[in-house]
């Protein structure tokens, strides 16, 4: 990197932390081809943050587990005219930085950039060819396969994979937010450079793109680089992603599964709401208190601090696309492991029936509302709401309304959404560990 280069990154690194405000006036266009882009301008900083967001994650994998994964993974490892050296070799020259990611709902293509014509140009040019002339080279294919197949056996060695990929399959069964977006070693042995090439094509593409920008550039220059991104991409008809009937359908289940290790790994949960549900924040404030603000939450209070079972315990809601999960999760040690999980099961059992205190709620919508500026203090993390914001399709003023939505969350609120969301009495107890771990 050149010295005018890290010149630069220097002072975005030193104007960063003065980010805190709230408010982000964010703005929305529709390119000629129909792709929406949600952009907001950032004057502290000369740099642009650019997310394409596609609804292609694992869930369009079809019976080939890990095809979006291993697809994206190769995407910047050579154009028609370049290899993975030369690609690499532009966006360093630049000082840019691509990236790419998968979850079960979706998948993104970034670019982070200095703002300044000289860097953004090329940097821009290089994003494009990758989106619309990737050619997966068959030694790339191979290479990258073997490197999924190394993590996935090593995944196998560790508990908490273990036990989070066999958590959400009890959860999901057959659905595709049942199988770990990495796929499996007999699903990625069947990937063929053929399948890459075509989920590229299908997928990767106008008709079921979105894209998000934060930089310092005008409008005029936000919409021009907009079209460029959006004409670069093919169109194709989005392909369903076999979900659309999916039921929430909770069943009390207890497993079982033995692992060599001293600390037991325990999931207890099940299915809770989609993203953009009435009774997300009621749901988001009420898991707050139980158990996901560290130490003040409930389960940390009682399961660390008054009894000593664990360093961690923590809950989790997570809305998706279709219906996401619920997730209590701890470590703890094996001969503790039942003891933690009726200790859970009836915490839950008495906060779905009489929810928060008084002063837990106070405190929980105090802490929420002064740590939400912090929440969007850089562009990376207003760029991801913005890409949420987008593929979810929420309302455009999702972070204005925010502190006062929780503001106004009552406990009736709270006790309504757990009702109505949570059905404590048929969760899924997971507990992975030695025999002294077992009922």
């Amino acid at each position: 990197m050149n010295k005018t280069i890290k010149t630069i990154y220097f002072l975005i690194i030193m104007t960063q932390a003065n980010l805190t405000q709230a408010d982000v006036e964010i703005s929305k266009y529709v390119t000629k081809n129909g792709v929406e882009i949600l952009y907001t301008k950032s004057e502290n900083i000369p740099m642009i943050d650019i997310k394409i967001t596609f609804d292609a994650g694992s869930n369009k994998d079809g019976e080939l587990k890990g095809l979006s994964m291993l697809t994206h993974s190769l995407l910047d490892e050579g154009t028609s005219k370049m290899n993975s050296e030369a690609i690499a070799s532009a966006f360093e020259s630049t000082g840019a930085i691509f990236s790419t990611s998968v979850n079960k709902d979706k998948s993104s293509v970034s670019l982070r950039s200095l703002a300044d014509k000289k860097y953004l140009e090329p940097s821009v040019k290089m994003l494009l060819k990758i989106l619309s002339d990737s050619v997966f080279p068959k030694s790339e294919v191979i290479l990258q396969k073997e490197r999924t197949l190394s993590s996935i056996s090593e995944d196998k060695s560790d508990p908490s994979e273990v036990s989070s990929n066999l958590f959400f399959k009890e959860i999901y069964g057959n659905y595709a937010y049942g199988f770990p977006s990495i796929g499996s070693e007999e699903s990625i042995e069947k990937i063929k450079r053929k399948d890459i090439i075509n989920f590229y094509k299908e997928n990767i593409n106008s008709s079921n793109a979105s894209i998000a920008i934060v930089s310092s550039l005008s409008k005029k220059d936000i919409i021009n680089l907009s079209e460029k991104i959006s004409k670069s991409l093919s169109f194709s008809s989005p392909k369903k992603n076999g979900l659309n009937n999916f039921q929430k359908n909770n069943k009390k289940k207890y497993i079982f599964k033995k692992f060599n290790s001293e600390q037991a790994h325990i999931y207890i949960g099940g299915q809770s709401i989609k993203r953009g549900s009435k009774n997300h924040l009621p749901l988001y404030v009420g898991n707050y208190i139980f158990g996901g603000s560290g130490f003040s939450a409930r389960l940390m209070k009682e399961l660390r601090v008054k009894r000593g079972l664990t360093y961690g315990v923590y809950s989790y809601i997570y809305p998706m696309k279709n219906i996401g999960p619920f997730v209590v999760g701890i470590e703890t040690k094996a001969e503790q492991a039942q003891e933690s999980v009726r200790l859970i099961h009836k915490m839950l059992k008495e906060f779905h029936a009489n929810g928060p205190t008084d002063k837990e709620l106070t405190h929980a919508k105090e802490a929420i509302i002064n740590g939400f500026p912090l929440r969007i203090d850089s562009n990376q993390d207003i760029l991801n709401y913005l890409s949420m914001i987008n593929y979810y399709d929420l309302p455009i003023n999702y972070l204005n309304t925010f502190i006062d939505k929780i503001s106004k969350i009552t406990k009736k609120d709270i006790l309504r959404a757990f009702k109505e969301e949570i059905d404590v009495n048929n969760l899924i107890t997971l507990v992975v560990g030695n025999e002294k771990a077992k009922k």
